[in-house]
């Protein structure tokens, strides 16, 4: 019988904190104890590795060894400290800080799994609860602390009554701890109850120890609501859970107990769910918990209180109830699918899973394989999740007074419970298989109480026991000693006691010294024999002693006690010992026995016994195969019907074809008794006759011919025609499918990790995965919805289907297919040498590399001294070298990075390659060099004489580092040196030294200490050298009158000082008071903040709305040609060639009209002009802005001759290409003439007024709630609203209604403009009246009229602000009735114009009056305000604090015309219509240059054409509609179509659209829709680049219906460029030979004398 658990005791005078297992031992009494004396202890802690123990008391901490000897102790408190304070505690600063005793409330282990503890991990009540590392050897020796923590640090509660639990897990190699902490109602608030904290700290995230900054936390809404008390925290499977009991808010408010789980890789919490337990009995509260094992399964223990009433206070009634973890896990999985895919609610519509913690979150309904899909939760899931279902439990052991403590433990497969109660008992309870309670008892503690006192004093001295459990010495008889049922403890039959188990020896006898030696089981029959039985069945040399307990291969025992093995005979040798009262007789008898009972547990196997042995089923009250003679009760002549335990797989696919293994009892006694009688859900099966196991186990393969019909069933089993035997498993058929594939490609050489996603993939679970061309694919991982396989090579590249195999059931994947592409060549990688430490950057190239999902670089080494030891004895063994491998990063086609790996120093090593999937590349073949590496570097300390001392360094000049073997395996380039927060820049470097400039002043230390310390990196190494510092001080002999002055200096200093101080202290003083007005006023503006936030997205969510309906109608009439042309090419000019005459005298009108004939005759001359525009574009004077005017002056010039500018133009351009091709062929190309269709979408200038209007725009600033631009946003919150005036509009004789919207904050011209744009709908904006003609006029009534005006007596003057009057201001109510009525002339007085550069009607005359004009917003500092309205000005500026609330705005803007921005893009880009000839000619000239002079890069006839098109046209339209259309353009329009002209030049240009989160507004607005519009521009030269060609005959005949041009202003306008570089075009002209003969200067010089008068050389 196995050894007795000893056990720790932690005993107290009124509280029981805690009990401890520890390993089998063997403990003598009395128990061994230790006094601590005036500690109060709180928790208790096993090291498993060492098994010393570790408690945590009131302001101490001690170490003991497993025999309880104090090794080690440190003090923890008591300290000064207030929970009202938050640390580092100033008394002058924290008046009520007090000497506060340090409760301890955690106490962990930091350890690794696999590895030996690191740091006790110790957490106490003061501080705010903050934690702290000490050694594990002397807990005395901190290791990590903080003297100055922030708030993410405070991890226990500062409350010693407030529960903190918390459990140490790995994740990814990084330790982390969560935990659990109840709501203390002192100190900063906002803590949650679960959070998850680090235990090291995290330089990229700023992060101290301790901290949960950017890790998970339960966030809860009102935690004193729900005010958790925690009980139990522990880690188990793949999950943390947490035991506590708190208020049900969702339920009746009572208190109950609940266990929540979280995946342990979830640092979100999105994993979190909680379930409540049922204790029966009316046991709510949970005092006590433990993770156990009941019956090799895992169970949960917990201690449950009944409540007092509704309150958290238990009373002392407790009882034990027991949860297995399986249920609890189903329980907990049950409400996460629930609240996942079913709103929460079952069948019944019934919420039973439902979201706690006041969280913003509901459940939600996703797709049924959402939990499958994300075990552990995702951003889409719900979460908290809380179950309404309560897992329920019957009390196993109740007790009066209260438990407070558990633990558990397994002996023999039998299940102790020990408890602890408050009085200080402990009880040993053992439990049925049913988790009742099989006995209970009470271990009595010696010393369970010490009590000293002296005088007025009473000191409570405690202590540390540990005793046996097992005290198996009490029972005296054999009787009493089974009745106990105690499972440490048996009857010892050769001692005649009752001991434990390692305890009862064999007591040596003369007879049973010259016995054979067998292993001897002893066995008591009656009262005076003994039979010891033994089996012999191993097949090696070795022989069992039994007084010694070994084993051994030698031929005798130590006491000469042998049992010899064999395994040819299975006989046994009964000795038989009959006992006297006088002698010991012994009689030897050789038999041969066979148990009937043994391997045959069934009716079936019975009967198949050879029938010489006589066993028969015995039909008793507990039926059994046993001997006949044996069985009393009459034999059974037919088996019981078939019983069915397993059934595997449990699905299979519709086909069949699968092998399904049936196992169970009384499964007949040969293959005929079941061959015909088998059925799988209905449709029968044929047995195989060689996996056939009597009674107990078959395979059959399941063949269904229809299917069609079968669905699920069970299995059902016939024996000769006996009764039915059906499993209670059900068999279903599936019809697995397969989706997609990932990665989509792979190497010819395989070895591709593929994943295959789909349904039921685990139909059969046997599966084999196959293709067409992808043989023998090795399965890794196999899931329901995911397959996970390794590609095999293929002889040829291409792309191959994916078939799975399921049975006879095939599945083919023809949606996605796999490419087989060609393997990954390297041809270089640089460098060939790494220091072991590795780390160094290897840049490799080659071809195909991103073929290969993840390549690395692998190394195989060996240690030295292995190497040696195989190369002395064992050189024909195959030692399997230690591979390391290290992924490459930034991998693309041709290039990637590896790093190299690090191995192990002195290593040999054995090979070096590149691995990518099954294509592995040494090294040594890419350059013919093997890959070497060196010992690592030495870098010396920067104070070799004093090992952390700072070195002085003065500025300017250089560190010094001496070390050797730098150079080995690393250059300047590659070394890294950091000076605390800084570089130091590398200057030097070679074998022995290192030389770096640091920066001019000190930097900062990236840690504690004060000083920046030098850190080399070289590729994986880090070397600190120790700290620097900075030497500033200037050494100078100082003369003694220097000296008293610098003292009376110094005196007067500290004068100063002391005054500033005092005054210091006053106004400090001051700004606490001014601190807490702020607090009020943050408070305020969040309150501010939240409601406009709230608002904007109500704005945004309700206007977002389609306004076909609202801006349909009559369209907007076009300009003509005459008018498009003057404001395309002309644009800003008031007086523009085109609409002008030729102003001269009549005298000189007829001589200046002949010259400017003859100068269009000498533009005509393809030489002139060509030489003329090359001699002005080489003038340094020649600006861009001349080039643009003499380009539209030479198109109107030329305008009746489009056929030879245009040959002209093609001259020149290629000229330009020329010129361009070897330097930067993306050239700019100029403007060029052509007229193409204008039905880029009416609608769509409509739809941006329509939408501006609606919501306020300032009259003076221009600024627009309803907008794209984020210059023109209006960043206010105007309260207006919509008001819709009744419009008296005369149509002839009769005067109709007409209602018009406007709002109430428009100024009264706004108002104006919207009643002309509604009445003039459709009209031409140059056929309609101007709004400062007309008078709005309200009229109420028969007699009143009012007049409404911008600015009139009533306007409202606020010290040197004038605010324009609008509708609000006159109180205008809603259905009001207007009229527009002929401006009288006295009301003229007041005039209004528009400023340059705006098109917003201001008010004359005011700025000299000294007033300035608002009408929505207007600058808040102005120092006249009256003091009565102050306070409201400072809550405008709270409100103005953030104006980014308002960039929802945008979106709602965006949203409204997103549709009509669609179509206009569409319009402009279609191919639907044919495009233009001019565009088609002009893109083919394009093509055919670029074909010219071998230009093949398509990005440069993309720009090209872009440049000619899209920039030079479309975006002027987009950007001034007034040139196409007679419209009025508002600045707040010209806003709006800045940004769409601003996207769609984003759209036409090649570069990739990069945005980040300082990217200006308005280039984030369109940056989803800018990649689609890029497609458009695409498509559209495409289908211009594939249509049919154009042709001269057909651009001319659509061009020369365009003339009737004023050629003469524009020659007259061209001349003077002429006669400005007059000098230059002649010298241009005569150097030119054809020229020359053409006498182009002569020509030119007739000109200039006809039309200025010219003196000339003719």
């Amino acid at each position: 019988m196995p050894a007795p658990a000893s056990l720790l005791l932690l005993l107290a005078i009124l509280w029981w904190p805690l009990v401890l297992p520890l390993a089998p031992g063997h403990l003598q009494s009395p128990p061994t104890f230790i006094t601590l004396n005036g500690s109060h202890l709180n928790h208790l802690l096993l090291d498993t590795h060492s098994s010393h123990i570790y408690v945590g008391a009131v302001n101490v901490l001690y170490h003991l060894s497993p025999d309880l000897q104090l090794l080690s102790w440190g003090k923890t408190g008591p300290k000064l400290d207030s929970p009202d304070c938050l640390p580092p505690i100033d008394p002058t600063d924290c008046t009520q800080a007090e000497t506060t005793d340090n409760t301890n409330k955690l106490l962990l282990l930091e350890e690794i799994k696999g590895g030996d503890p690191l740091s006790l991990i110790v957490c106490g009540t003061v501080l705010q609860g903050i934690c702290e590392k000490r050694s594990l050897e002397n807990v005395s020796q901190v290791l990590y602390k903080t003297d100055n923590p922030v708030d993410t640090q405070y991890v226990a509660a500062n409350n010693p009554r407030v529960s903190t639990v918390g459990v140490v897990v790995e994740q990814k190699g990084v330790l982390l701890m969560l935990v659990g902490r109840g709501y203390t109602s002192k100190g900063p608030g906002g803590i949650p109850p679960i959070t998850m904290r680090r235990l090291t700290p995290v330089a990229r995230y700023s992060a101290p120890a301790f901290s949960h900054e950017e890790l998970g936390k339960l966030v809860v809404g009102s935690y004193s609501e729900y005010n958790n008390h925690f009980v139990k925290a522990f880690h188990h499977n793949n999950y943390v859970y947490f035991v506590f009991s708190r208020r049900d808010m969702w339920g009746k408010r009572e208190y109950r107990t609940y266990v929540s789980r979280l995946c342990v890789g979830d640092p979100n919490f999105y994993s979190y769910v909680e379930v409540p337990l049922s204790c029966g009995g009316g046991y709510n509260l949970a005092q006590a918990a433990v993770l156990g094992y009941h019956r090799e399964q895992p169970t949960l223990f917990v201690a449950m209180a009944m409540g007092q009433a509704s309150t958290p206070t238990p009373t002392d009634r407790t009882a034990l109830c027991v949860y297995k973890v399986e249920e609890l896990d189903k329980a907990l999985h049950g409400a996460q699918l629930l609240c996942y895919t079913q709103e929460g609610k079952d069948a019944n519509n019934k919420e039973k899973a439902y979201i706690e913690y006041e969280v913003s979150s509901s459940c939600l309904k996703l797709p049924q394989d959402s939990l499958n899909e994300y075990p552990c939760g995702g951003e889409h899931t719900p979460s908290p999740i809380a179950s309404a279902i309560a897992l329920e439990a019957t009390p196993a052991f109740t007790w009066t007074p209260p438990i407070t403590a558990v633990t558990t433990a397994t002996e023999v497969g039998h299940t102790i419970v020990l408890l602890g109660d408050k009085n200080g008992r402990l009880h040993k309870v053992f439990l049925h298989a049913n988790g009742t309670v099989a006995s209970s008892c009470i271990l009595s503690v010696s010393n369970s109480r010490t009590v000293l006192r002296a005088s007025d004093l009473c000191v409570c001295v405690f202590q540390v026991t540990k005793l046996h459990v097992a005290q198996c010495e009490k029972h005296l008889d054999c009787h009493t000693c089974l009745s106990n049922r105690d499972p440490y403890c048996g009857w010892c039959s050769l001692e005649g006691r009752y001991l434990s188990s390692p305890d009862c020896c064999y007591t040596p006898t003369p007879a049973l010294s010259t016995l054979p030696s067998h292993q001897a089981a002893p066995l008591v029959l009656h009262k005076h024999l003994i039979i010891w039985k033994s089996f012999t069945y191993s097949m090696w040399p070795c022989h069992w002693c039994v007084k010694d307990e070994l084993c051994t291969h030698d031929k005798s025992c130590p006491r000469q006690h042998v049992i010899y093995n064999s395994r040819v005979s299975l006989v046994t040798v009964l000795y038989l010992l009959v006992v006297s009262s006088l002698r010991l007789i012994c009689v030897c008898v050789t038999v041969q026995l066979y148990d009937c009972s043994v391997g045959q547990s069934d009716c079936s196997q019975c009967r198949a016994v050879a029938g010489n042995y006589g066993c028969v089923w015995c039909a008793d009250e507990t039926p059994g195969c046993v001997y006949n003679q044996s069985c009393t009760s009459g034999t059974m002549d037919t088996c019981p019907p078939p019983l069915i335990t397993e059934v595997e797989p449990l699905t299979g696919p519709l086909e069949g074809g699968i092998l399904l293994t049936i196992q169970g009892s009384n499964l007949g006694q040969s293959f005929q008794d079941i061959q015909a009688g088998v059925t799988v859900a209905g449709v029968t099966c044929r047995p195989l006759p060689e996996a056939y196991r009597i009674s107990t186990r078959y395979n059959s393969s399941v063949k269904i011919t229809a299917s069609a019909n079968a669905t699920a069933g069970p299995v059902v089993i016939t024996v000769r025609g006996s009764e039915k035997g059906e499993s209670q498993q059900t068999f279903s058929y599936q019809n697995p499918q397969l989706s997609r594939i990932v990665p989509e490609k792979g190497p010819l050489a395989g070895g591709t990790m593929l994943t295959l996603h789909g349904s039921q993939l685990l139909t059969g679970q046997r599966t084999e995965q196959s293709s067409d061309q992808i043989a023998g694919l090795q399965t890794f991982l196999v899931s329901d919805t995911r397959l996970i396989c390794r590609t095999s090579h293929s002889n040829q590249t291409g792309r191959v289907p994916v078939k799975v195999v399921f049975g006879k059931a095939e599945r083919i994947l023809d949606s996605v297919l796999f490419s087989y592409m060609e393997d990954p060549v390297i041809t270089d990688a640089t460098p060939t040498e790494s220091f072991y430490g590795g780390g160094r950057l290897i840049y490799v190239t080659g071809q195909n590399l991103n073929v290969v999902q993840q390549p690395k670089m692998s190394v195989s080494n060996e240690p030295r001294e292995r190497s040696e030891v195989r190369r002395r004895r064992y050189t024909h063994v195959s030692v399997r070298s230690p591979l390391i491998q290290e992924l490459c990063t930034n991998v693309t086609s041709e290039r990637m990075i590896c790093k190299s790996p690090m191995v192990e120093p002195k290593s040999r090593i054995v090979r070096v390659w590149f691995e990518m999937d099954n294509v592995h590349i040494d090294f040594h073949t890419i350059k013919n060099k093997l890959f070497t590496y060196h010992p690592n570097p030495d870098l010396f300390q920067l104070n070799s004489e004093s090992r952390g001392t700072p070195i002085r360094f003065k500025p300017g000049g250089v560190l010094a580092v001496e070390g050797k073997g730098l150079t080995l395996a690393m250059n300047r380039d590659e070394v890294v040196a950091q000076l605390g927060d800084k570089e130091c820049v590398i200057k030097t470097l070679d074998n022995t030294h290192l030389y770096c400039e640091p920066p001019e002043e000190q930097p900062l230390a990236l840690d504690d200490s004060d000083l920046p310390k030098l850190k080399v990196l070289m590729g994986s190494l880090a070397f600190d050298l120790g700290p620097v510092q900075y030497d500033n001080d200037l050494h100078s002999l100082v003369p003694l009158a220097a000296q008293i002055g610098l003292a009376a200096g110094a005196a007067v200093v500290v004068l100063i000082v002391l005054v500033i101080i005092l005054m210091y202290r006053r106004k400090s003083k001051q700004a606490l008071r001014d601190y807490k007005k702020v607090l009020v006023q943050l408070e305020t503006l969040e309150i501010n903040v939240g409601d406009q936030c709230r608002k904007e997205f109500t704005d945004l969510m309700t206007e977002m709305m389609d306004l076909s309906s609202d801006v349909g109608g009559p369209g907007i009439p076009f300009l003509d040609y005459r008018t498009y042309a003057e404001r395309v090419f002309f644009p800003g000019q008031k007086g523009a060639p085109l609409s002008q005459n030729l102003d001269l005298p009549d005298s000189r009108r007829q001589t200046v009209e002949q010259g400017l004939g003859q100068l269009n005759n000498l533009l005509n001359n393809r030489l002139f002009l060509i030489r003329f525009i090359h001699t002005l574009e080489v003038q340094q004077s020649f600006s861009q802005r001349d080039r643009g005017y003499v380009a539209s002056l030479l198109t109107m010039a030329l305008h009746d001759k489009l056929e030879y500018f245009t040959d002209v133009m093609k001259t020149l351009l290629g000229d330009l290409v020329q010129q361009y091709v070897t330097k930067n062929p993306k050239l700019m190309l100029r403007r060029y003439c052509t007229y193409t269709f204008y039905l880029f979408g009416i609608h769509f200038l409509l739809a941006i007024k329509y939408q501006v209007d609606k919501g306020p725009v300032d009259a003076v600033t221009g600024k627009a709630k309803r907008t794209l631009n984020d210059s023109h946003l209006l960043r206010e919150d105007i309260e207006y609203c919509s008001v819709t005036l009744t419009v008296l509009v005369k149509s002839g004789v009769e005067v109709q209604p007409c209602p018009v919207k406007v709002l109430d904050t428009d100024t009264i011209t706004q108002v104006k403009d919207k009643i002309l744009d509604q009445i003039y709908k459709g009209a031409a904006f140059s056929q309609r009246p101007a709004a400062d003609s007309l008078d709005l006029e309200w009229r109420s009534g028969q007699a009143g009229h009012l007049t409404l005006s911008d600015d009139d007596v009533t306007a409202i003057i606020q010290g040197r602000w004038k605010r324009i009057n609008t509708l609000q201001h006159y109180k205008v109510p809603d259905g009001a009735t207007v009229a527009l009525i002929p401006r009288s002339q006295s009301s003229l007085g007041v005039n209004q114009f528009y400023q340059t550069g705006e098109k917003t009607p201001m008010l004359e005359g005011e700025e000299e009056e000294g007033l300035r004009l608002w009408h929505l917003v207007k600058p808040s500092e102005d120092p006249e305000i009256p003091k009565h309205r102050k306070s409201s000005m400072r809550e405008r500026e709270r409100a103005k604090a953030i104006p980014e609330i308002y960039l929802t705005r945008l979106l709602s803007m965006k949203g409204t015309l997103q549709k009509f921005v669609d179509d206009v893009f569409v319009a402009i880009l279609s191919t639907k219509w044919p495009p233009p000839i001019a565009v088609r000619f002009f893109f083919d000239f394009l093509d055919d240059m670029a074909e010219k002079h071998g230009i093949d890069d398509p990005e440069t006839v993309h720009i090209w054409k872009t440049n000619s098109l899209p920039l030079r046209f479309w975006v002027n339209i987009l950007k001034n509609p007034q040139f196409v259309f007679d419209v009025q353009v508002t600045d707040s329009v010209d806003a709006v179509l800045s940004v769409i002209a601003q996207t769609f030049i984003d759209s036409c240009t090649t570069s990739e659209h990069k945005v980040g989160r300082d990217s200006p507004v308005n280039k984030l607005l369109y940056a989803r829709e800018i990649p689609r519009y890029k497609q458009l521009v695409e498509r559209y030269y495409s289908d211009i680049h594939n249509a049919v060609s154009g042709c001269y005959q057909e651009m001319n005949s659509t061009l020369t219906e365009l003339s009737g041009m004023n050629n003469l202003v524009a020659l007259h306008e061209l001349y003077k460029y002429i006669n400005k570089y007059y000098d230059q075009i002649i010298m241009s002209l005569e150097e030119d030979a054809a020229g020359q003969k053409m006498q182009l200067a002569y020509r030119l010089q007739q000109v200039a004398a006809l039309v200025e008068n010219k003196v000339t050389d003719l």
